[in-house]
């Protein structure tokens, strides 16, 4: 009896005529393999064909001199993975050339074709539809502001007249879908025909049932977590563009919306990533983006997921980043901010400010408590100390914003009961009151800025990480005969639309929008009019920093026009320490992303509370 390698269906056997050694028995294992009975002397092994390390069983035999036979069905699959591996060098080598130095009359065919658009794509915009053209499925890398979306839409329209797609799925937060129906008008001269899947289950799955009757669908990443099974029907009876924008939220690996959404692109053939901040704090965070767009395993193998692990832990980051840029480096496109050849950003120095009595008495409060307080009492409990370090800075960033916003904190027994910082009874009394005794000094300056501004006809968009900090400001510039709106997460798609249209037109009365950064940094542009940024307060968060500053700064409006951001600080508190360090940690990922070819800063960029908390102990 010879060694012999059966493939069934899907399914390996794996025979010897010998006993196996226990150390071959376990690398066996580790490729896939399960031995069926391992009290016989004539070892019989098992394993699916998803499972299995196929070469690297092979080229594991060969080396312990163990000759075997393959089965018809085993040359086969074996041929189809050299073949495959031939295939896919092929098409990367040819991706890397579209990108790096396309054919000159093979780009300049392709850009005569592009003829059914109703707004022309800008020289950049044309170079990624080229290369995702060419790709089928790509992901685009560029910063935020920089036209991702009219790219895409190109792509779909080519798509959609060549007969191969009848409808385009877009799955995102749901800050975008407002976003998407107003570009879809901009560069396609019909119609959307649009729903946005935010109805109740019963009716999404009519929709899912039916045939198809909308062009444009716009659906949130729970939704498709929810609706998996309906939706992977949906897709088998329609040909689909299938996007997922902001795919910044699917990096987590094995997550749920990142599992549902991957499953669902196993049921279309056209697809496309769209995030202008890739930068993984993990470097396995990129292989949900290649997994999405060309099947698992197909970019990263199992063996190269394995030679990543074992040169992060021996240390090697700078080979296992090289290893994965190499890699990535056909699947992508990215346009730089430099590359926009936009105005240069003007970052005015911070407007120090010196606090009210009362805002200031309670601060100061916060600020003796925190530091007399000590560590000694919890330093055995890391939990613990990263909890509180957190809390107190929320405590001092709420008083130095609003001191109203500490509201909450009068109740938070929870966090009470380990730091006391708020147990002074004037003091409470002081915070319950405060509008009946003041007004914070940085709302006057606010108001005197956005009053000056408004004289030069110029719009603003004033930034606040607090909600209550926004109901105050916009009550403050609406008492002063300012037109304000605010944008934040309970702001609903159709408000949150009309007040960007509005803000938009340069004739408009809207002069101010206030808004809240986690619930309008990403997908909203709001430069066609407006020029002047406020950072009432910031939060400690680099990336979320980034996007609010290209709300502003993008193309289509500020090429010849220069945008200003202005920020309020009031002197000697945790506003300039916050300042300090969400700048440091922006300025090190804007020299990442502004890089040639993308790289990767796997160093924390996380928020640090501690950190900043010893800061702020001295």
């Amino acid at each position: 009896m010879v060694n012999q390698i059966n493939l069934v269906d899907d399914t390996f056997t794996l025979k010897f005529n010998k006993k196996l050694d226990s150390s071959t028995s376990y690398q066996l294992k580790y490729f896939g393999f399960n031995r069926l009975d391992k009290n016989t002397n004539i070892p019989i092994f098992k394993a699916l064909i998803k499972n299995v390390k196929f070469v690297e069983t092979l080229n594991f035999l060969k080396k312990k001199k163990i000759t075997i036979f393959l089965c018809d069905n085993s040359q086969k699959y074996l041929k189809k993975i050299k073949t495959n591996e031939i295939s896919q060098k092929k098409n990367s080598d040819y991706l890397v050339s579209i990108k790096e130095k396309p054919n000159l009359n093979e780009y300049n065919d392709f850009v005569s074709s592009i003829n059914y658009l109703k707004r022309d794509l800008q020289e950049h915009q044309k170079k990624s539809l080229f290369h995702l053209q060419k790709a089928v499925s790509a992901a685009i890398f560029s910063v935020p502001g920089s036209g991702k979306t009219s790219v895409v839409l190109a792509y779909y329209e080519k798509l959609r007249i060549e007969k191969k797609v009848n409808g385009i799925f877009v799955i995102g937060p749901r800050s975008c879908f407002g976003p998407w129906e107003d570009e879809f008008l901009l560069n396609i001269n019909r119609n959307h025909n649009s729903k946005i899947l935010n109805i109740n289950p019963t009716k999404r799955k009519i929709i899912y049932d039916q045939k198809l009757k909308n062009e444009l669908f716009l659906v949130h990443f729970k939704t498709i977590a929810n609706d998996i099974e309906y939706l992977k029907n949906f897709f088998l009876e329609n040909k689909l563009l299938l996007v997922v924008d902001e795919a910044h939220n699917i990096k987590k690996i094995d997550g749920v919306w990142s599992n549902a959404v991957i499953e669902l692109s196993k049921k279309s053939i056209y697809k496309v990533i769209l995030t202008g901040t890739p930068l993984p704090n993990d470097l396995r965070d990129i292989y949900n983006y290649l997994d999405f767009l060309y099947g698992y395993n197909s970019i990263f193998s199992k063996k190269d997921r394995a030679s990543i692990e074992i040169l992060l832990n021996n240390e090697k980051k700078d080979e296992a980043i090289n290893f994965v840029k190499q890699k990535i480096h056909p699947y992508y496109t990215r346009v730089t901010k430099k590359e926009l050849n936009l105005s240069k950003p003007i970052f005015n120095k911070p407007k120090l400010i010196k606090m009210n009595p009362i805002e200031k008495n309670i601060y100061e409060a916060i600020l003796t408590k925190i530091r007399n307080y000590g560590r000694s009492t919890f330093l055995n409990n890391i939990d613990l100390i990263q909890r509180i370090c957190k809390a107190r800075i929320i405590r001092l960033k709420q008083a130095a914003s609003y001191v109203r916003n500490l509201d909450s904190a009068l109740h938070d027994e929870d966090i009470n009961i380990h730091e006391n910082l708020l147990d002074d009874k004037s003091i409470r009394n002081q915070i319950k009151k405060y509008d009946q005794l003041e007004k914070p000094a940085k709302l006057i300056k606010l108001i005197s800025m956005v009053k000056n501004l408004k004289n030069q006809n110029k719009k603003v968009l004033v930034w606040s990480t607090h909600l209550k900090t926004i109901n105050l400001i916009l009550k403050a510039l609406l008492a002063e005969g300012i037109v304000a709106e605010k944008i934040v997460g309970k702001t609903d798609l159709d408000k949150r639309r009309n007040i960007k249209e509005e803000f938009n037109l340069k004739g408009s009365s809207l002069d101010v929008i206030v808004a809240l950064p986690q619930a309008c940094s990403e997908s909203i542009s709001l430069h066609k009019a407006c020029h002047n940024a406020i950072y009432y307060d910031l939060n400690y968060n680099a990336a979320e920093f980034l996007q609010s500053l290209d709300r502003i700064h993008r193309v289509g409006g500020s090429e010849m026009i220069p945008v200003e951001y202005d920020f309020l600080h009031y002197v000697d508190t945790v506003d300039v320490k916050v300042y300090e360090k969400v700048f440091k940690k922006a300025d090190r990922q804007m020299q990442i992303i502004e890089e040639e070819n993308l790289t990767f800063d796997l160093e924390d960029i996380e928020e640090n509370w501690e950190t900043l908390y010893n800061d702020l102990s001295l």
